[in-house]
């Protein structure tokens, strides 16, 4: 057989790795993983945030041709990410280099384990080749799985296409990637960003999850999904909901729709008792009455 066949084939101990997540249920360690949403929908905010949370397991290499200096001067990025020890960050306006050079660059060092316990941002895909067109966009991913190869752990902020449902760009993109998730925006209190990240396609067990960040100082917290899922009548509806039945455990469902506005005989409002039953709380039915409590 051709040595260079017989010095290159796999091996059993190369299977001795187990997929780690930086994250858990979120993001996997030496794997590709994209992000998309619209404009404006805090994709880079989770990423910095993403950022933050990583540098307990290594760097981080933040390749930004997207955001301005004054827009990372006005989220305090200059105050709460780049000065900690272990963050690389690379701006647009003061690299020397294009954004396709500079991933060239990183691409020639893919080599061994050259990137390992490294995570990259690539803040947006967009910025670093023609994400249309099939041969450019493949050439582009080709580099990013070199990384990926060499022990990166990369995470590609994407933009998404006209309705939002899915990423902006050739199909070799999608085929390229490991895990990918759709971000949306929840209800959040003010100074902090929350947001739902649904996947859509995935090599290794990842769950739909949901995060808010708090812009003060960049933290990432897991939240409730199915209280981030909601909309804004629902979330007060639930609320309050929850509170009466704290405060007064076994009431009544009458009672309860009462104290929440309601008729008894409102369709609407019962038809939400009864989606979040099991969820945010539980009732039970004796002599025809339904009371509650808290799940």
């Amino acid at each position: 057989m051709f040595d260079f066949l017989v010095t290159q084939s796999l091996r059993q101990t190369d299977f001795d790795e187990r997929t780690e997540f930086l994250i858990p249920g979120f993001l996997p360690k030496r794997m590709i993983t994209l992000i998309f949403a619209d404009g404006g929908m805090g994709k880079s905010w989770l990423a910095f945030a993403v950022a933050k949370r990583c540098l307990d397991f290594g760097e981080v290499i933040y390749l930004d041709f997207d955001n301005p200096l004054n827009v990372l001067k006005e989220r305090g990025v200059s105050e709460t990410l780049i000065p900690l020890p272990g963050v690389y960050y690379v701006q647009r306006g003061k690299s020397r280099m294009s954004a396709q050079e500079m991933l060239s660059a990183m691409d020639e060092k893919a080599s061994g384990n050259a990137y390992a316990n490294k995570l990259v941002i690539v803040d947006s895909l967009r910025n670093f080749g023609d994400v249309m067109n099939d041969a450019k966009a493949m050439q582009l991913m080709n580099q990013l799985m070199n990384l990926r190869e060499a022990g990166a752990t990369v995470l590609i902020l994407a933009h998404a296409n006209k309705d939002g449902r899915n990423y902006q760009g050739s199909n070799n993109i999608r085929n390229s990637v490991d895990n990918m998730y759709r971000l949306t925006r929840a209800d959040a209190p003010k100074d902090e960003i929350s947001f739902v990240l649904t996947p859509v396609k995935e090599r290794t067990t990842i769950l739909e999850c949901a995060f808010s960040v708090a812009c003060r100082d960049l933290s990432l917290n897991h939240i409730n999904l199915e209280t981030a899922k909601l909309n804004a009548d629902e979330l007060d509806f639930v609320t309050r909901a929850k509170a009466s039945i704290e405060a007064q455990p076994g009431i009544n469902k009458k009672e309860l729709l009462q104290q929440l506005g309601f008729e008894q005989d409102d369709k609407t409002a019962r038809n939400r008792l009864d989606e979040f039953e099991g969820v945010h709380w539980a009732s039970t039915k004796k002599s025809g009455v339904y009371t509650y409590q808290l799940a």
